[in-house]
């Protein structure tokens, strides 16, 4: 057991601890002296010395052990010292005073730091997170506290998890005390250095004992992390917050040593007694950098640092000998100290620097040289000082301020791109160079009609040195030219093309300058290119861009921005507007289908105005405008199409299987078209006054968007077309809408007269073959003969006759139907109606010789087909037809139910056959199934089936068959015919509004037809030429109907049902209202913007006035303290007069003879010899008292 625990142990974490409970582990066993890690053995040095590093630090991963026993005293104990039980409890005591002596560091508590010492806390204590020892905080946060912890024994040198020593952090702080401290100086020599001023004799007696300190101070930080085996005695408390000294420790690049440090915060005093204490000002970090490279860095990690102390630490290092790699043409990239200065805008340094001989072409992290972070950050004089400098060995073929950054850009064109004015002059000034390139193409010119500023750009223009440098393109194939149209700059526009900019030069992708100015909406830009030079560029106002570059004209460009101004002028000057784009990507659209795709209403109105036959132009997949529009869901563009004349019914190009109306992609695309189209109708319905009553108003209902000019000889085609969608969004609602429903009421009207001719011929066929058939088995049932006039044989020809005339029609119907003839239920009805009347005569007459039964099946068939074929052909009529749909709703509904209940049905038939026997009316399955059909209707004939006979019959099961039959008149008599009746019926107002929808989509079927029928050139060739013409306009409906609801003997009046000619005035008048509200509004809108007008005005007036008050107000007070300033300064004039003659009183009184003077002298004299008689005499009296 014992020596499990005893391996287990080399596993342990030796910064958990010792498990309390395992009290049974011996205090001291016999592998304890291999857990014990083995200290490195150090000599001892003179004076307490560090012991010296290896003469060349690597930086690599650190194994620290215990610390040597060179600063700390021998009580210290090993790494992984087994401790007896009896101390655990002072392991505690001492983490937690190692804890608040860390706290007490923080808090600048050196009292406290003190007694925490005395009272046992260790002054080695250790923060478990990063291993930052206190000495690592003493020497950051300064004061006594780190010469407290260096007097009971403190690792001075100690590296913590990121490598960095106290030494780092006091140079990080600027501590020079700190590090005189850490480098084991003596006490005077601390006080001396600690001056801000390091006197040069303390400096001197440095660099005496720099061999001793030489590699202490150039040890490198590593940011790798280091591996520490930190013994218990050090540790902090579980309690310890880590974190806040986590974030108070700067970080450290890898490789630097304390005088990077030192010189990144600009801490001239540390600096100063690094370098006499021995530092190597061209040691390099892993990033190749120098003491002299980082210096001032920490002002880009947002430090502050002082500029005053960064130039002294600057010229300090350079008199150090220090070099420079990344102030290199082609350096690091790194924030350089030149870039450091510029930024503190530091003359002194910036000009030390360049005469160190620095180059002003190293770029910093962002990419950018000294010169263009002086653009950047608008340096108006370190520009100056950079651009003009008079360097050594310059290159005589560029000036040195055409440095480039990594983009390429000069210093000119980065002023220019900044609009910096100062920046261009004195770049401009010091020779910059205008055509020079940068990566992507673009010169300062580029930039320059970028910016738009004329001065600017005539100045460029006139210093360029080659001759094509104005046409220089860029990497988007752009000139100055292109770039000042895109920007809308007009007068850089003229002043490059006065300079020689070629106007009909085009970018890749056949891109020209007529295409950019209307792209972009720049009128003006393009009303000069187009006027210039007598119209030259005329000839490119219909070229084409590339398909790459959307295979536009200029025409197509104004369209798709929206640019109304850029269009119309275009198509002032003939440009053609029904020009059509590239095949790909825009499908070799003309400039309606891009107002159409894009719903750019005024666009439209644009285009139309100037050609309404282009609503008629397809692109190469056969889509017209309409198409566009209901394709993208244009809803504005989509009603000024159709108040325009566009087709609802015009058919995409492609297969059959595939082409799409326009109402199909209308309703396919739009949100609630049925609601769309509703509020399109109602707006084709308008009138002229509120007043129905009035005789004056007129309702005005226009037809044209069902019957749209380019198929006004098929005015059924749009209403078919808008059933042919479906009823997926409930648009068949569409059609009781009183425009359409009143529009198909007109039609009928029109087509009466050719359905009566139908119904007529129908008629007789029906007749003849209902007297064909009475005169054959009514009169040989009856064994009479007919009389003459019902003769069979003479109305067997009749018969075929009206049949050979319904064929005809029919094929015509087929003809114009096709497939779709073939899927009604009625086309197959009146198909056995007409072949079995065909054959009924034929098999009378084989009848008579071989007695068969088959033509009475024959008869009873065709006379029920044929009177059913009349019932659907007179639901045609509009007041007849609502009820026999509704008769079909209903039907269907209970056929449903019984199909559903069958099995209900035929299992109470069944269970009848079998109790009786299968005797009459229950003989069959079949005929049980029908008695029980007819039981369900009320008839269950009780009596006759539980009669005398029948009851002893069934005495052994006469209780089942009534508990059976019991069962059956309550669930199927009194259940299901109850249900049935439900639900057939269940909401009669939907049913009525079902039925009419119904009933108008076959009158829409059968109206298409019988138009198809009337209209088909085979009937108008055979048809006299005028009765052809006069059946064609007999059959049309006019494009727009007027009426007036004042006056009930117009005409007109009682055209329409009293029911839609209401619907129409309802929505006339809605309409109107509308109207009305539009109007007062847009007047309220207008009036609302005068009165905004009017008051923007007068505050601006006001403030006119109340600026010109305070102006006059000024100039009077300047008046008046003008003048008051006068009267003071001739009071001082005064005064100093008065003064002065006052001075030349005094001097020549003062102006005495010596002797005058002497006898004065005397008197005085005599006067103090009184006195101090007087006081003599005095003291003697008192002196008796």
């Amino acid at each position: 057991m014992s020596a499990k625990r005893t391996f287990a142990s080399l596993f342990i974490d030796v910064e958990k601890g010792i498990p309390e409970d395992e009290h049974s582990i011996p205090l001291l066993t016999p592998n304890s002296e291999k857990l014990r890690h083995v200290r490195p053995k150090k000599s001892f040095n003179k004076n307490n010395a560090t012991p010296s590093p290896t003469s060349n630090p690597m930086l690599q991963k650190l194994q620290l052990e215990a610390p040597s026993t060179t600063s700390t005293p021998d009580c210290t104990p090993g790494p992984d010292t087994e401790w007896p039980k009896k101390w655990r409890r002072s392991d505690r005591r001492l983490r937690r005073l190692n804890t608040e002596l860390l706290g007490a560091i923080l808090n600048y508590n050196v009292e406290e730091v003190e007694r925490l010492l005395k009272s046992g806390a260790n002054a080695n204590a250790t923060c478990r997170l990063d291993f930052v020892s206190a000495c690592h905080m003493a020497a950051m946060v300064g004061g006594d506290a780190l010469e407290l912890l260096v007097k009971y024994g403190a690792e001075k040198h100690r590296q913590d998890r990121l490598g960095r020593t106290p030494l780092h952090l006091a140079a990080y702080a600027g501590n020079a005390r700190q590090m005189a401290i850490l480098l084991d100086f003596p006490e005077d020599m601390q006080r001396r250095v600690d001056n801000e001023d390091m006197s040069s004799e303390a400096e001197e007696d440095v660099k005496k004992i720099s061999q001793q300190t030489k590699e202490m101070v150039n040890v490198m930080c590593d940011l790798g992390e280091v591996n520490i085996i930190l013994p218990k005695s050090w540790r902090d408390n579980i309690d310890h917050n880590c974190m806040s000294i986590k974030g108070t420790l700067p970080l450290f690049q890898p490789g630097w040593t304390p005088l990077h440090v030192a010189a990144s915060c600009a801490r001239k005093q540390c600096t100063r007694l690094l370098l006499a204490a021995g530092a190597n000002p061209n040691i390099c970090d892993v990033m190749g950098c120098t003491p002299l490279d980082v210096a001032g860095s920490a002002y880009h990690h947002k430090k502050d640092i002082d500029s005053k102390n960064f130039t002294e630490v600057v010229k300090i290092l350079l008199n150090a000998g220090s070099q420079y790699n990344s102030m290199k043409a082609g350096g690091l990239n790194l924030e350089t100290p030149l870039h450091t200065a510029v930024k503190l805008g530091n003359i002194d340094c910036i000009k030390a620097l360049l005469d160190a001989g620095v180059s002003i072409s190293c770029l910093n992290s962002a990419g950018l040289t000294p010169l263009h972070l002086c653009v950047k950050d608008k340096l108006e004089e370190p520009l100056q000082i950079l651009a003009n400098y008079a360097y050594k060995n310059p290159d005589p073929l560029t000036a040195s301020v055409d440095v480039k950054d990594k983009e390429g850009h000069t210093v000119l064109q980065a002023a220019v791109e900044a609009a910096w004015v100062p920046g261009v002059c004195i770049a401009l000034e010091a020779g910059a160079d205008v055509t020079m390139k940068a990566n992507d193409g673009e010169t300062p010119i580029h930039s320059a009609a970028n910016l738009g500023d004329i001065d600017v750009l005539n100045e460029m223009l006139s210093l360029a040195k080659q001759k094509d440098f104005i046409d220089y393109q860029n990497g988007e194939g752009e000139t100055p030219l292109f770039k000042a149209i895109i920007n809308g700059h007009l007068q850089c526009v003229e002043a490059l093309l006065n300079e020689g900019a070629s106007i009909k030069l085009t970018m890749p992708g056949n891109v020209n300058v007529l295409h950019k100015a209307a792209e972009y909406g720049h009128i003006d830009i393009l009303q000069y290119l187009i006027e210039y030079d007598d119209g030259i560029a005329k000839e490119m106002i219909n070229s084409l861009t590339e398909s790459d570059r959307r295979g536009f004209g200029p025409i197509h460009f104004a369209v798709f921005n929206n640019n109304s101004e850029c269009l119309n002028y275009l198509i002032s000057k003939n440009a053609d507007i029904r020009l059509r784009t590239t095949g790909t990507p825009h499908k070799s659209s003309t400039p309606l289908h891009l107002a159409a795709m894009k719903n750019f209403e005024d666009i439209g109105k644009i285009i139309l105005n100037n050609d309404r036959t282009t609503i008629h132009e397809v692109n190469n997949i056969g889509w017209y405008p309409i198409h566009t529009a209901g394709y993208h869901g244009s809803r504005e563009i989509i009603k000024l199409l159709l108040q325009e004349g566009a087709d609802l019914s015009a058919y995409t190009d492609g297969p059959k299987k595939y082409r799409l109306t326009a109402i199909q992609m209308v309703i396919d695309n739009i949100s609630k078209p049925t609601e769309f189209f509703e509020e399109i109708f109602d707006s084709y319905i308008s009138s002229n006054s509120q007043n129905v009553q009035d005789s004056k108003c007129e309702m005005t209902v226009d037809y044209r968007i069902l019957m749209p000019s380019v198929c006004e000889m098929q005015q059924m085609k749009v209403i078919k077309a808008l059933i042919n969608t479906g009823n997926r969004s409930g648009q068949r609602k569409l059609l009781v809408h009183p425009l359409v429903e009143s529009f198909l009421y007109l039609k009928w009207k029109a087509l009466l007269p050719f359905f009566y001719v139908i119904i007529a011929v129908y008629a007789l066929f029906v007749s003849s073959l209902t007297i064909f058939v009475i005169g054959i088995f009514f009169y040989k049932d009856t064994n009479n003969s007919p009389p003459p006039i019902l003769n069979p044989n003479v109305w067997s020809y009749i018969v075929y006759c009206t049949i050979f005339l319904i064929v005809i029609q029919e094929l015509f119907y087929m003809n114009i139907k096709s497939i779709k003839y073939f899927l009604q239920v009625e086309t197959w009805i009146k198909i056995w109606s007409l072949i079995l009347a065909a054959i009924l005569p034929i098999l009378t007459f084989v009848s008579s010789v071989s007695n068969t039964e088959w033509p009475r099946h024959i008869a009873t068939c065709a006379m029920l087909f044929s009177w059913i074929e009349l019932m659907f052909l007179l639901s045609r009529f509009p007041n007849w037809g609502y009820y026999v749909l509704m008769f079909g709703k209903v039907a269907a509904n209970v056929i449903k139910i019984l199909l559903t209940f069958a099995f209900l049905v035929i299992g109470f038939s069944l269970s009848f056959m079998i109790q009786f026997r299968s005797e009459i009316p229950f003989d069959g399955p079949w005929a049980a199934f029908v008695k029980t059909m007819v039981m369900m209707t009320s008839e269950f004939d009780y009596g006759a089936l539980f009669d005398q006979e029948h009851t002893q019959e069934l005495a052994t099961s006469l209780i089942l068959v009534r508990v059976i039959f019991v069962i059956f008149l309550i669930l199927a008599s009194i259940v299901l015919m109850n249900l049935m009746v439900g639900v057939a019926v269940n909401d009669i107002n939907d049913l009525e509004v079902l039925g009419n929808i119904r009933r108008l989509v076959k009158q829409v079927e059968f109206l298409r037809n019988l138009d198809n029928l009337v209209y088909n050139k085979f009937v108008n060739k055979i048809l006299p030429s005028r009765l052809s013409k006069r059946i064609r306009t007999k059959r049309n409906v006019l494009g727009v109907m007027t009426f007036c609801p004042g006056k009930s003997r117009w005409r007109l009046h009682n055209t329409l049902p009293s029911r839609i000619r209401n619907a129409i005035i309802d929505i006339a008048q809605e309409q109107k209202i509308q109207r009305e509200m539009e109007v007062d509004m847009e007047s309220f809108r207008l009036k609302i913007d005068e009165m905004y007008k009017i008051i923007t005005e007068k505050k601006e007036n006001k403030k006119k006035e109340k600026l010109a008050e305070v102006q006059n107000e000024l100039r009077g007070m300047s008046n008046i303290k003008y003048c008051e300033i006068m009267d003071r300064f001739k009071n001082l004039d005064d005064g100093v007069k008065k003064v002065k003659t006052q001075v030349t009183e005094y001097i020549e009184d003062t102006k005495c003879p010596i002797e005058n003077l002497n006898v004065k002298m005397d008197q005085m004299s005599l006067e103090i010899e009184k006195i101090k008689e007087f006081l003599h005499r005095l003291e003697s009296k008192l002196g008796s008292l």
